[in-house]
């Protein structure tokens, strides 16, 4: 019986350390984003290096020791695509830019069960680096992207798309109006993609709102000492906050907020009602908008209802419930 071939310790040893020479001896090629360190592979092994520059993008760097490489030029377009195509290509719908970090969008596949077989992708948005709008990155454009692991590496657009689908769902999306009769053609994916665009503007104006609020506030408080400052500006962020959550959950059911105030237990009190209704009704709610009392006769009921749901019953309740304001 033969006997397996042992592995001399200190032979793997001297190779690895040729290996890392050779290396500080190449170029290397390979994608960076502002603040990551440069990765590069040989004979199955990964090394990493920092760059003292600020650079970002696809860059030629050569290793200056073991630890740094230094940035010796822009890859060609030709080098560029050499690396992508080391890595499986996956088609992905563009939706918005991150503001907080360059040349990085929010992307969703095109092909939900494609993305979900071969990379166990949700069709959720995902992070896409490197996308550069001089060579397509726009919104609702369909693109080629590579997959690197969890690392999704921008290549470019899709020549097999229809450019009209891309352009009209630009147009749908500056609509304030809601999208009914949609584009003969589109893919599913592609109304998911529109639909996550307008989450993603409200979410926007809202932050907007919110800092416009704080900045408002912060030059009337302007007058009180830090302390009071502080612990007013808290409570105006919680009680906003708050009021945000209930004005939600009476929408839903097409009811308007006009007040609460908190009571001892951390409960409160609503006052809302009906829209386009003068008639107003008080409930007492818990944090989770569950009821626990409310201004009409539920059987005993009250706690099986959120604030949501207590709008409906309302509806059919008798006139006596009511109060005008």
């Amino acid at each position: 019986m033969a006997h397996e071939r042992r592995i001399d310790p200190r032979a793997l040893i001297a190779r690895l350390q040729q290996e890392s020479q050779r290396l500080l001896q190449r170029d290397i090629i390979a994608p960076v984003i502002h603040g990551s360190r440069i990765r590069t592979r040989l004979n199955g092994l990964v090394y990493e290096f920092r760059q003292k520059s600020s650079f970002s993008g696809w860059g030629c760097f050569r290793p200056r020791n073991e630890r740094e490489a230094e940035l010796q030029r822009e890859a060609q377009p030709w080098e560029r695509g050499a690396y992508l195509e080391l890595f499986p290509v996956l088609r992905m719908i563009l939706l918005w830019p991150d503001i907080q970090h360059p040349s990085m969008w929010w992307a969703i596949p095109f092909n939900e069960s494609d993305a979900r077989q071969r990379f166990g992708m949700p069709p959720e948005p995902h992070p896409v680096l490197l996308c550069d709008p001089t060579n397509g990155a726009d919104r609702f454009e369909r693109v080629l992207v590579r997959v690197d692991g969890r690392t999704l590496w921008y290549e470019g657009p899709d020549l097999l798309a229809d450019p009209i689908q891309a352009e009209w769902l630009r147009d749908a999306s500056s609509q304030q109006d809601e999208v009914k009769n949609f584009l003969p053609g589109l893919a599913q994916s592609q109304r998911l993609a529109l639909l996550f665009w307008q989450i993603h503007r409200l979410e926007v104006n809202e932050r907007q709102e919110r800092e416009q609020f704080e900045l408002r506030l912060h030059q009337q408080l302007r007058h009180l000492p830090a302390s009071q400052r502080l612990a007013r500006l808290q409570q105006e962020r919680h009680r906003s906050t708050l009021e945000g959550q209930l004005q939600h959950a009476l929408a839903k059911a097409n009811a308007t907020l006009h007040s609460y105030s908190e009571i001892p237990g951390g409960q409160l009190v609503v006052e809302w009602s009906e829209r386009d209704n003068h008639y107003r009704y008080r409930s007492v709610v818990n944090r989770r908008l569950e009821v626990i009392s409310s201004g009409i006769c539920l059987s005993g009921r009250d706690r099986d209802f959120d604030l949501t749901s207590l709008v409906n019953v309302v509806s059919t309740s008798p006139d006596w419930a009511q109060y005008e304001d």
